[in-house]
C-alpha cells in the first residue's frame, strides 16, 4: 500500500515538474501586452499597426521561428536574430483596413525555439466604412451614364409554387432621361424582369428579379436566362444573366427521417490521357438511397455534347438500395487538350437536392 503511495506522490511530482518545466519554456519571452485593441479605424485611413514588445526571461538565447496570421489581411514583422537572456526584442503586426468594414479580431500565432507550444497575440478593432463611388457602388457601365450593381445574380433553389425575388439597382449618371430595355435571348419560361422604360437623369433605383414555378410544374433542374440591353436604342457591351435551380417544394416539417438521402459515392472522375476519336468508359461511381424513402431522380444535367450518362430522370432507387453511374466520353466531341464537365443530379432529397460530379480527361494525339 506504502509503495502505491509512494508511486502516487512521484506520478503528482513528476506531473508538476512537468507543467512548471513547460511554464517556464512557454514564458521565455514575457511581452508586455498579448492583446491590442485598435479601436476606430477608418476603411481609407491606410494600414495601421501595433508593436508587441517582449523580454527574454529564460537563461538562454530565443528564437522567433514563426508568426503565423489568420489572415491575410494581417502581416506580422519580426527579426529572426536570437533574443538573448535579458534582452528585449518587439513583433509589429499589422491589418489592412480596406475592403473589410465592421467589426475584427485575428490573432498572431508566434513559434519559438523554447517551446512547441506558441503564444497567441490578438488585436481586435472596428473598420468605419468609408464613402465608396458611384463607379464602385455600380460597377457595370452599360452605357450613356447608366451604371448597374450587377449585371449577374444566382438564385437559390426554387420550389414548387414558389416565387424568389431580388433587386439590382441601377443610376443614370447624365444629365438627359435615359430609354432602356431588356430584350430576351435565352430563357427559362419561369423568370419574369421589371423595370421602368426610361432612367430619369440623376436618379437611383431598381431592377426586380422574380423566379416563379407553378406548383403543377414539371420543370427540374437548372433555369437559365440571359438578356441584351439597349440603351437609347443603342445595344450594350453589357448583357444581364441570372439563374436558379428547379426542385421539390420541401415542407421542412415533413424532412425527417423518412426522407430519401442521396450519396453519391464519388465527386470527382478523371478519365486521364484519351487518344482523340476513342470512346472511354467509367462505371466506378454508384449513387445510393440511405433513406427511407424512394429516392426519385428529377433532372440530370451536363454541358457538353461528348458525355453520356445513363442515369436519367424519372429513375428511382428504393430505399437501402444504389445503382451504378456509367459515364461514356466520346473524345471525337472534344477538343484536344483538357476537358472538363460537370454532372448535376436533381433529386428529391429535401438535405441536398442537387449532387454535383466533376469529370476531367486529357485528349491527345
Amino acid at each position: 500500500m506504502r509503495r502505491i503511495l509512494y508511486y502516487i506522490m512521484g506520478f503528482f511530482l513528476c506531473s508538476m515538474l512537468d507543467t512548471a518545466n513547460l511554464y517556464a519554456q512557454n514564458s521565455a519571452l514575457k511581452f508586455d501586452s498579448e492583446k491590442w485593441n485598435f479601436g476606430k479605424i477608418a476603411e481609407d485611413g491606410g494600414k495601421v499597426e501595433h508593436t508587441f514588445t517582449f523580454t527574454n526571461t529564460s537563461s538562454k538565447p530565443v528564437v522567433i521561428i514563426d508568426v503565423t496570421t489568420s489572415c491575410g489581411c494581417t502581416t506580422p514583422s519580426y527579426s529572426r536574430k536570437p533574443i538573448m537572456s535579458g534582452q528585449k526584442g518587439e513583433i509589429v503586426v499589422s491589418i489592412d483596413p480596406m475592403n473589410r468594414p465592421g467589426h475584427f479580431s485575428k490573432v498572431a500565432s508566434v513559434l519559438t525555439s523554447a517551446s512547441e507550444q506558441v503564444i497567441n497575440l490578438s488585436i481586435e478593432g472596428t473598420i468605419e466604412p468609408r464613402v465608396k463611388t458611384i463607379e464602385e457602388q455600380y460597377p457595370f457601365d452599360i452605357g450613356e451614364g447608366v451604371r448597374l450593381s450587377s449585371n449577374f445574380h444566382a438564385f437559390a433553389y426554387i420550389g414548387r409554387g414558389e416565387n424568389l425575388e431580388q433587386t439590382i439597382g441601377w443610376i443614370n449618371t447624365s444629365k438627359s432621361d435615359v430609354k432602356i430595355n431588356f430584350i430576351e435571348e435565352q430563357g427559362s419560361g419561369h423568370f419574369r424582369l421589371e423595370y421602368p422604360k426610361v432612367l430619369p437623369a440623376g436618379e437611383r433605383g431598381e431592377l426586380k428579379l422574380v423566379y416563379s414555378v407553378p406548383a403543377a410544374s414539371d420543370k427540374y433542374g437548372t433555369m437559365s436566362d440571359v438578356y441584351a440591353i439597349e440603351v437609347n436604342g443603342k445595344k450594350s457591351k453589357t448583357s444581364f444573366s441570372t439563374h436558379s435551380i428547379a426542385v421539390d417544394k420541401f415542407d421542412s416539417a415533413n424532412d425527417d427521417i423518412s426522407a430519401p438521402i442521396a450519396e453519391l459515392s464519388k465527386k470527382f472522375i478523371k478519365f486521364g490521357d484519351l487518344k482523340y476519336g476513342r470512346k472511354a468508359s467509367d462505371t466506378s461511381v454508384t449513387l445510393a438511397n440511405n433513406g427511407e424513402k424512394d429516392l426519385i431522380i428529377r433532372a440530370v444535367e451536363w454541358q457538353g455534347e461528348a458525355l453520356e450518362c445513363s442515369l436519367k430522370a424519372g429513375d428511382k432507387i428504393r430505399k437501402g438500395h444504389k445503382v451504378t453511374l456509367n459515364l461514356t466520353l466520346d473524345t471525337s466531341k472534344c477538343d484536344y487538350g483538357v476537358w472538363v464537365d460537370r454532372i448535376k443530379i436533381i433529386t428529391n432529397d429535401p438535405a441536398h437536392p442537387m449532387q454535383t460530379m466533376r469529370i476531367t480527361a486529357i485528349i491527345v494525339d
